[in-house]
């Protein structure tokens, strides 16, 4: 059978960096090892923003954004260890402070840091409301944060300061003293030089994605914002985030970061692909239209979202529970039906809302939703994959699925990418997707201590002694710490 055949295609390539997944981030643990980076916007993703201009390429953007598959916010903890995570693949990239902190290779959240709104929930809802909105689980603008800065920041708008009542080094808060005609000298927010940036685009994203939002900016918010969908930022905010996107322009951290996001998420941040549109909707050239490069275009039929080898994770729940999540699918010039099918050892585990969908919600603007649900009867790690195919695409798109089931402290993920490692006492445990696939333990030397085939089960390494190693599957590297 066709759909036979592809999963055996899939199978055998599910440890490989597609090019449809369009991105390498692997960092240097050491000399030893030497890996390149490169980011590559996927074709027919920015198909409809072609030749667009201002309020219209605006609008544009947010019909392409708005539509994304919508976390967990109680999982944000599992995202951050790859969308937020510096070189060394275990210290949080925190743009609030300078304090050196750590992911725990027990999983959960960090000691003294906070899962914090860039762009205060407070502006878009009221308590109790806020929660049922997908700007609340945004990753976009969702960045873990020392919890004392984000204390001092509160709901406050960004802006430069003089006189700050708090600096960290890293944070200001203060009066805003933006030096522009109309802009309040309300409490703001100042992050440092090499991070204006980043927010600034942060905003611009939100004020696109969250269009539909016009009429609910609210709080502190409309010291910034207008209720309204063109141009919405009032005239010293957009001068003033016109002037840190320009000043402080895209770097490889937010380069990599978008890619993470759009794995999960299965949208971006097109400030950060192309900077140049926020001159083409907000600056210098609104009197002109934006152009697509060509070779971006896409005109056969294409899978847009979700994204290929991209990953759902339904976090851990009881026994007998239930949690559902939802999978946008969206398509280009697509033919015929979707084929979609649940694989893989824990696929009992996992339902689906549609086995087949038409084509022509799927290459509609809203997309298709399609529910996924996670139900387990038995404790333990589940994953599955789900196989789209068909509607004249070429080959499948899978995305992998992945629950716990846990009582108490069962097997929690060491992080997003790598969720079949784990540490319980001196033992390293992994499980590879693919019995095929070698496993090989390195010391910081770069000296292989342990290297064999994998069975496609768990399997576990005894450490001699407490400290970093390398886990290498299929040479895929990750650093873990045993402890004493």
């Amino acid at each position: 059978m066709k759909m036979i055949k592809e999963v055996k295609k899939i199978k055998s390539r599910t440890v490989k960096i597609k090019k449809s997944l369009r991105f390498l981030i692997l960092s240097s643990f050491l000399s030893f090892f030497s890996f390149s980076l490169f980011s590559q916007i996927p074709q027919g993703y920015y198909n409809t923003i072609d030749s667009k201009q201002e309020r219209e390429l605006k609008t544009a953007l947010h019909q392409i954004l708005k539509n994304h598959t919508v976390l967990s916010y109680n999982s944000l903890w599992y995202y951050f260890r790859t969308t937020d995570v510096k070189d060394d693949g275990i210290t949080v990239w925190d743009m609030y402070s300078n304090i050196v902190r750590r992911y725990s290779t027990e999983g959960g959240s960090v000691s003294g840091m906070n899962r914090e709104h860039s762009l205060p929930k407070s502006w878009w809802a009221t308590s109790g409301q806020v929660e049922n909105y997908a700007a609340y689980s945004d990753l976009n603008h969702l960045y873990p944060s020392d919890d004392e800065a984000n204390g001092k920041k509160s709901n406050y708008i960004l802006g430069e300061i003089n006189s700050p009542s708090f600096n960290n080094g890293v944070s200001k808060v203060g009066k805003n003293t933006y030096n522009y005609s109309g802009s309040p000298s309300a409490n703001a927010f100042e992050p440092a030089d090499e991070y204006k940036g980043d927010f600034a685009r942060t905003y611009l994203y939100m004020v696109t994605c969250y269009e539909n939002y016009a009429q609910q900016w609210r709080s502190d918010g409309l010291n910034m914002f207008n209720n309204e969908t063109y141009p919405v930022l009032k005239s010293w905010a957009k001068d003033m985030l016109l002037k840190w996107h320009r000043a402080d322009p895209v770097g490889n951290k937010e380069r990599i970061r978008n890619e993470e996001v759009y794995i999960y998420q299965n949208n971006r941040n097109p400030f950060i692909d192309f900077p140049e549109l926020a001159e083409y909707i907000w600056g210098n050239k609104t009197d002109e239209a934006f152009k697509v490069p060509e070779d971006l275009i896409l005109k056969d039929p294409a899978l847009i979202s979700p994204v290929n080898l991209s990953e759902i994770y339904f976090g851990e729940i009881q026994k007998n529970s239930l949690v559902e999540n939802t999978l946008l699918l969206k398509g280009i010039n697509l033919t015929g039906n979707l084929t979609i099918v649940l694989w893989g050892t824990g696929k009992d585990y996992f339902n689906l809302s549609a086995e087949s969908v038409p084509a022509v919600l799927v290459n509609s603007e809203e997309g298709y939703a399609l529910k996924i649900s996670y139900n387990p009867t038995e404790y333990g790690e589940h994953n599955a994959s789900i196989i789209i195919q068909d509607g004249g695409i070429s080959g499948s798109t899978m995305v992998s699925i992945k629950g716990v089931c846990t009582e108490h402290a069962a097997i929690v993920p060491v992080g997003a990418n790598y969720p079949d490692l784990c540490i319980q006492g001196n033992e390293i445990i992994y499980r590879a997707y693919s019995p095929n696939n070698t496993v090989a333990v390195l010391d910081l030397q770069g000296r292989t201590l342990y290297k064999n085939q994998c069975t496609g089960y768990w399997e576990s390494f005894h450490a001699a002694s407490p400290g970093m190693y390398i886990i290498k599957i299929n040479n895929h590297p990750r650093k873990v710490l045993v402890k004493e």
